[in-house]
């Protein structure tokens, strides 16, 4: 019960990460990863808590790993051709 307890601690810990280090795109991608490792650990304490099948899990790694190979592909693309990895230089209107 603890480790569910500790698991919210350290996701809001990441919210909190997230909106500090909003700057660069590289320390916001890091923010949301673990964002996202604090949210499928507590999907699967719940889900051991709950004696449910954890085939989930997978899928919610599948979609996780998926959302940081576009993070980074958008990061790459951001510093070929602005040259910096700024969240202010990401505009979606110059696109």
């Amino acid at each position: 019960m603890i480790l569910i307890y500790l698991n919210m601690l350290m996701f809001f810990i990441s919210i909190l990460l997230f909106s500090f280090y909003f700057k660069h795109m590289l320390l916001t991608l890091i923010s949301i990863e673990f964002m996202m490792i604090n949210l499928m650990m507590n999907i699967y304490l719940n889900l051991l808590y709950l004696k449910i099948n954890l085939f989930f899990i997978s899928f919610f790694l599948t979609i996780s790993v998926c959302e940081s190979v576009l993070g980074l592909s958008l990061l790459i693309f951001m510093m070929r051709f602005t040259g910096n990895d700024f969240m202010k230089s990401l505009n979606l209107m110059k696109w």
